[in-house]
C-alpha cells in the first residue's frame, strides 16, 4: 500500500498534479491549493502509484510525498 499526501504549507497551487492526474489530485476552490482526493490517500493499484510518483516527481515545490 502507497501512501500520497500533498503538503500544504509547501504548494504554491500551480495546479501541475491536478492536470497531470486529476483521478488522485484536485485545486480547492478556497484555498487554491492541490488536495488528494478523498479516497485515493493509500493507493493500491500500480498504475496510480506510477502516476502519483510521476506527479511527485513533477511538483516544482516537492509538496507531494508517495511513501510505501
Amino acid at each position: 500500500m502507497v501512501t500520497v499526501e500533498v503538503d500544504q504549507d509547501l504548494c504554491i497551487g500551480d495546479e501541475i498534479c491536478a492536470s497531470t492526474v486529476p483521478d488522485i489530485f484536485e485545486m480547492d476552490d478556497m484555498d487554491g491549493l492541490a488536495y488528494v482526493v478523498d479516497g485515493n490517500e493509500e493507493l493500491d493499484d500500480e498504475s496510480l502509484v506510477e502516476m502519483a510518483r510521476e506527479a511527485e516527481q513533477a511538483c516544482p515545490v516537492d509538496a507531494i510525498t508517495v511513501s510505501e
